[in-house]
Order: C-alpha cells, then sequence, then structure tokens
C-alpha cells in the first residue's frame, strides 16, 4: 500500500498484523504487537502490549515536529507506560494524510470516523483484556484526545493539551483541515472551528490530572477556559475530579521530562489499582533506593 507519506514499520521491531475494522471487531484474542486498522487511505495503528493486566494503558502523541517529520505510525508513550498496565501506543491516522499535516488531535478526518470507531476500538480491547479499567494518557495533542476519549469511570493524565484548537496556532490547524476535511478557505475554517473544534463540552473524564507548564501562552487560551466550564480552579491543587499540577519544565510549550510523568502516572495507577505487591514491589523499592 502507497501512501503520500514516508512509513517505516520495521523501526518498531514488532510483529505486524492488518485488519480491517471489520476484522478486528471480530477478535477473539488481543496479540501483542504492531496492528494496522486499514481504512484503505489512512491507518489507525496500534503499539500493543498485552500483560494480561488488571488495567489499559492508553498513550496518545503529541503533534509533529515543525522541524523533523518521522515516518508514521508513530507513537510516544513507552517510556511512561506503566509496566503493571498492559500498553495501547495509539498512532493519530491523520498523519498519513499529507506530509504537512502534523497534527489530528485523534479527531478523524474524511476516511476515518474516529470520533466514533476508537471508542468502539478501545471497548473491544478492553473486552479481549478482560478489563474496563482505562488510564488515558497524552502529551499536547495527544492530551486532547485522552480528554475527549476518557469515560466517566476513566483517569486522563495530560500535558498541555489544547482544548480550544481554534485558539491554537491557524497554521498547524490548517493542513489537517486541508487534507483531512477539504476545508480550503479561511473563513470557512474558522467557522469550522467556531463550531466544532471547541471541544470542552467533550470532556467527561472522570478523573484529570493536569499537567501545565505555566510558560506556555496555553495557561491563558487552554487551561483557564477549560476550567471555567468544569467549575474547577486554575490553581494548582486537587479537588477528586481535577488535579492541576502547574510546572516550570522551560519557556513555551515543553511538557515535565519522563521521569516527571512516569512519576505522576505511577501514583495515578496506585490510585487505580492500589500500592504494588510482592516481587514487583521489591523492584520498585530497589530502583529508587
Amino acid at each position: 500500500m502507497v501512501f503520500p507519506v514516508e512509513t517505516d514499520y520495521r523501526r518498531w521491531r514488532q510483529k505486524e498484523y492488518r485488519y480491517s475494522l471489520d476484522e478486528f471487531l471480530a477478535l477473539s484474542d488481543l496479540p501483542s504487537g504492531l496492528i494496522m486498522i486499514d481504512y484503505g487511505s489512512v491507518e489507525l495503528a496500534l503499539l500493543v502490549k498485552n500483560r494480561g493486566a488488571a488495567a489499559n494503558f492508553y498513550g496518545f502523541h503529541a503533534a509533529q515536529s515543525p522541524l523533523t517529520r518521522q515516518p508514521v505510525p508513530y507513537f510516544q508513550g513507552r517510556k511512561v507506560a506503566p509496566r503493571r498496565m498492559n500498553q495501547i501506543l495509539i498512532s493519530d491516522p491523520s498523519l498519513y494524510l499529507d506530509d504537512n499535516v502534523r497534527v489530528g488531535w485523534f479527531l478523524g478526518n474524511k476516511y476515518c470516523d474516529l470520533a466514533n470507531d476508537l471508542p468502539r476500538v478501545m471497548d473491544k480491547i478492553d473486552a479481549l483484556t478482560g478489563t474496563d479499567k482505562r488510564l488515558l494518557w497524552g502529551n499536547s495533542a495527544g492530551g486532547t484526545a485522552a480528554l475527549i476519549y476518557g469515560r466517566p469511570q476513566d483517569i486522563a493524565v495530560v500535558m498541555n493539551p489544547q482544548i480550544i484548537l481554534r485558539n491554537f496556532t491557524w497554521s498547524r490547524v490548517q493542513p489537517w483541515l486541508l487534507h483531512g476535511w477539504d476545508i480550503e478557505e479561511y473563513f470557512e475554517g474558522q467557522a469550522y472551528g467556531d463550531q466544532f473544534l471547541d471541544l470542552r463540552d467533550q470532556v467527561t473524564v472522570g478523573r484529570i490530572v493536569y499537567c501545565q507548564n505555566e510558560h506556555d501562552d496555553h495557561v491563558e487560551l487552554q487551561l483557564r477556559p477549560l476550567a471555567e466550564t468544569l467549575g474547577v480552579s486554575a490553581e494548582s491543587g486537587d479537588d477528586g475530579r481535577f488535579k492541576l499540577i502547574l510546572g516550570d519544565w522551560g519557556k513555551g510549550h515543553i511538557p515535565p521530562s519522563s521521569d516527571i510523568q512516569q512519576q505522576i502516572v505511577g501514583e495515578e495507577v496506585e490510585r487505580m489499582l492500589g500500592k504494588p505487591r510482592g516481587l514487583l514491589a521489591r523492584l520498585r523499592a530497589l530502583k529508587s533506593a
């Protein structure tokens, strides 16, 4: 299959599986490896480690760098995903559209109705792994996905997410609208954004751990409007549903380090599953010594 962008499946060093959406939804076992759900013009790719664990970690990547473009499928979160959970990392199908599309917020495109299909895929994964416990994680645009695909019983851990896309850099939004939805004109795109790209009403996830760099314009453009909609404080704190961590991680749109993210995720895993026992607990103690 030929796509308009560079692909590289071998770099993930995983056994590869390719299904249609219907074939995936009919599976009786979830394999570990690189799974491609084929939409013809794009793919929904999953990097899966099925450990037989009691909960699932869903990881969503940030936008590709404006300076470098990596081949698709593209995944982030392997350093953050806890070993106590099954790992499901997701590559945004919109990155297959064109080299200029570096972000799609996992909102789908004209070839892939991701808003309807991804919840079905995640429900199927939960059924195949025998658990409905989920932690959703994401950086920036991946944080957007973690917020909007989280259910009331889930936990979302997000880093500097966008939630009002009309407040985001228009040059990043426009290629996705053009190649994903055939929206060419600026004012048509702005109208589309006004109608559909304020995602605050789609955030229904039960617990949000929101990590925001205090030197990022997202504080005013994204965090504060979402906090107002949810009726929560935009100051650091934890009220049970909304935990806000305001940090100094550098100038601009910079997330905390992987080590900090691991610690934050680990605390939420313990909240969900309890403290690790036996050998796992001893190994963790040795690592932190």
